[in-house]
């Protein structure tokens, strides 16, 4: 149940009368996360809500699940922090707990990350650090205009544990092409170090609530 309280407090912390509240919907192949893939699933469903409120403080809440009859493949994220821009230079940090599985259920997980992110026109440096096992993810990325409104973005990131002291490179290649009613078509291929290459293709949508 907690995971779904999450996503009630994204819709509650946007109530003010100057928030900017969005949303968003979509479908795909599969679900990936720092390369790794995270559902069994053929196909997984996500959504989310974002809130962007005044001196740069944002928050929302997004998850996904493979199956509505089964939701040991689900995951709900809720987030939240601060992002200021300096001319073409943006500074951010913020806050993610994960919720993962049916939290009924003994094999649920959960963990929270701190992140600091720095852009700069479309290159941007992210760092996050996960509060128990002490671990960090690093990743640069950088977006590219294509023909018409479609896109390309890239990233590069390692995973360094705490523990074992291993470290971990995955990379991605993502095309984006928009379509009519604020739909979005995106292929991305993804290359981990260990866990190998992986293609998805997948649609969403964005929306004014």
């Amino acid at each position: 149940m907690f995971k779904y309280l999450l996503v009630m407090c994204a819709f509650a912390i946007a109530t003010p009368a100057w928030a900017d509240f969005t949303g968003n919907m979509g479908t795909a192949t599969k679900y990936m996360h720092r390369g790794v893939k995270q559902s069994d699933a053929d196909i997984v469903f996500h959504g989310g809500v974002d809130y962007s409120g005044p001196m740069g403080l944002y928050a929302g809440a997004w998850g996904y699940t493979g199956s509505i009859e089964d939701l040991d493949t689900s995951e709900v994220n809720a987030y939240a922090g601060a992002a200021y821009s300096f001319s073409t230079v943006s500074l951010g940090f913020g806050v993610i707990q994960y919720e993962r599985g049916d939290d009924s259920k003994p094999n649920s997980t959960s963990n929270t990350e701190y992140n600091v992110n720095l852009s700069w026109n479309a290159y941007r440096l992210s760092s996050y650090q996960d509060d128990e096992s002490k671990d960090q993810y690093h990743e640069v990325a950088a977006n590219y205009a294509l023909w018409g409104d479609s896109g390309l973005a890239m990233t590069a990131a390692l995973l360094q544990e705490e523990v074992s002291g291993d470290e971990t490179w995955n990379y991605s290649v993502g095309f984006v092409k928009p379509m009519p009613s604020n739909v979005d078509f995106e292929v991305i291929f993804s290359r981990h170090e260990v866990k190998g290459n992986s293609l998805s293709i997948g649609v969403s949508r964005q929306f004014g609530l």
